[in-house]
């Protein structure tokens, strides 16, 4: 990992810690109690260490983040230091997979099976080994599996928080392959108050792109929301859907691994969709996805936003919406494209100072060319890409379009000297001046050179025959390529090939001959 990426994870992970304090709307005695609960809480540094955040260090984070906002977060970049480890960090790695493989292994056993697997357990003691097994959650009671209790809860206003999750769709024709089926994905965002959904949508795949556009829709809909709730799923876990919200001032949340019911309510809408669109969509005809969001959005509309919700007092979800609706905190066009930007390491091209994005060329400046740099981009808006260095913007650059000429470039003028003198390359030539000449090659003879005609005629007698004209071609091409050519040369090689093979063979064979013979020479 270099050093940009370790900025970014120690910016992401200060954000995390006092997001609560930024993004809820909170009470002062409602502060007090989330300010003791970050202070008491153990947090995993981005170093892997688990330990807790000092309050002042707390203090000082929310001070430079008011003032500055997320850039405020970003630590100065400074060369790396090290640090000095007990355990090594591949030795740990193997403890702890053990402890969580079984969580009633105790430490002492776990470190004889890494002796029996042919470990070096020199570094480990049992009491280091354990309090890192601790730092790491790796405990035998965090680890106990057991029924939980849940109790139903819900936020008090609208945009508090809103849930997320993705689904399997209906089967539709593979836009590649007519003669194929290809189940589509549903992305879902719904609020956590109203049960509006606030944005929800077919696709042909739940990548990052498609969860992007998705809630980047559901902003300018409905507004900013204070929190999400996702899942454990890998997408959401991205690097970039954190740097978005971290932009937006948008904390994330996350249920508690293999406990959907922490966000029973987008489970429970998702339910909805399948027991009363799906079944009508399976048998409706439907074949592309933009015909299947289009009778998606009219149910939507009219079959659950208008429907009374029994967890509403016998409201609609809109009714419940429009209760809060002065509440909210809207997002301009221009935040929201600056805030779902995709983000990628790229380096520019050395010879074109282009630089490659999901299969497009953008031309950037010419002292770019070489240098790795990072670019930021909006898949709905494909004409140009951002391009930063060590966390500064540099320049717009557009996208690359291929022209039937070159732009000129930069000569020097007539009465610009060739190249700048060097007094390396004087010394080198003053040393030639000193040096004697070596012995001169002896002159050839000029009858013992042949020319093209000589050349032909010395094949013709010594094929005895008369050549057609497609000989008497590969035989001109092969003298432009090797002349000059020494009469006893050829006369010998030639001779050597018809006493061998006789003068009936295809003129290829000779000239393959000949031609060896003069590279052995």
């Amino acid at each position: 990992m270099n050093e940009i990426d370790d900025r970014l994870k120690t910016a992401l992970f200060r954000y995390g810690v006092i997001a609560p304090l930024v993004c809820r709307r909170l009470k002062p005695e409602e502060a007090r109690e989330v300010r003791a609960e970050i202070f008491n809480q153990l947090w995993e540094y981005p170093g892997g260490q688990v330990r807790t955040v000092p309050e002042r260090t707390v203090r000082h984070w929310l001070q430079r983040y008011r003032k500055h906002g997320f850039d405020g977060l970003f630590d100065e970049f400074r060369s790396d230091r090290g640090s000095c480890k007990t355990i090594p960090t591949e030795l740990l790695a193997k403890a702890e997979q053990l402890r969580r493989e079984e969580p009633s292994r105790s430490v002492s056993m776990i470190i004889r099976l890494l002796e029996k697997s042919g470990t070096d357990t020199e570094a480990l003691r049992e009491r280091t080994l354990a309090r890192q097994l601790v730092n790491r959650g790796a405990t035998k009671q965090l680890l106990k599996k057991g029924a939980g209790s849940y109790q139903r809860w819900e936020q008090l206003y609208a945009n508090d928080l809103w849930q997320g999750d993705t689904a399997h769709g209906i089967w539709l024709r593979d836009p590649q392959d007519p003669n194929k089926s290809k189940k589509c994905k549903l992305i879902v965002f719904i609020d956590d108050a109203s049960r509006v959904c606030t944005h929800a949508e077919f696709y042909a795949d739940e990548q990052l792109p498609s969860l992007v556009d998705c809630f980047g829709k559901a902003l300018l809909n409905y507004g900013r929301p204070c929190r999400l709730l996702f899942d454990n799923a890998f997408i959401y876990h991205s690097t970039t859907l954190a740097t978005m919200c971290a932009e937006l001032g948008i904390e994330i949340s996350f249920c508690r691994p293999r406990a959907p019911q922490g966000k029973g309510k987008v489970e429970r809408f998702i339910r909805t969709v399948q027991e009363s669109f799906y079944k009508e969509a399976h048998h409706a005809g439907i074949d592309s996805l933009s015909e299947l969001n289009a009778r998606f959005r009219s149910w939507l509309a009219e079959e659950y936003h208008k429907k009374q919700h029994s967890a509403l007092e016998e409201r609609t979800p809109q009714q419940r919406w429009e209760q809060d609706i002065k509440r909210l905190s809207l997002v301009t066009q221009e935040e929201l494209r600056r805030a779902l930007m995709l983000r990628a390491r790229r380096k520019v091209h050395i010879n074109t100072a282009t630089v490659s994005v999901d299969g497009r060329d953008y031309q950037a400046s010419a002292d770019l060319a070489g240098q790795e740099l990072e670019v930021r981009w909006n898949p709905n808006y494909p004409e140009s890409v951002e391009l930063w260095l060590l966390g500064e913007f540099i320049e717009v650059a557009s996208e690359y379009q291929v022209k039937p000429w070159v732009e000129p470039r930069h000569k020097p003028a007539a009465d610009e000297p060739s190249g700048l003198p060097y007094d390396s390359s004087k010394a080198y030539m003053q040393g030639l001046l000193s040096t004697q000449p070596g012995p001169t090659l002896t002159a050839l003879k000029a009858d013992e050179l042949l020319s093209c005609g000589e050349f032909v005629k010395l094949f013709a007698g010594q094929l005895e025959r008369q050549l057609v004209q497609q000989e008497l071609d590969r035989l001109g091409d092969f003298f432009k390529r090797f002349a000059p050519l020494r009469r006893d040369a050829v006369a010998t090689s030639l001779a050597r090939a018809v006493f061998v093979k006789g003068p009936e063979l295809h003129i290829r064979y000779y000239l393959e001959q000949l031609e060896q013979s003069l590279r052995r020479r």
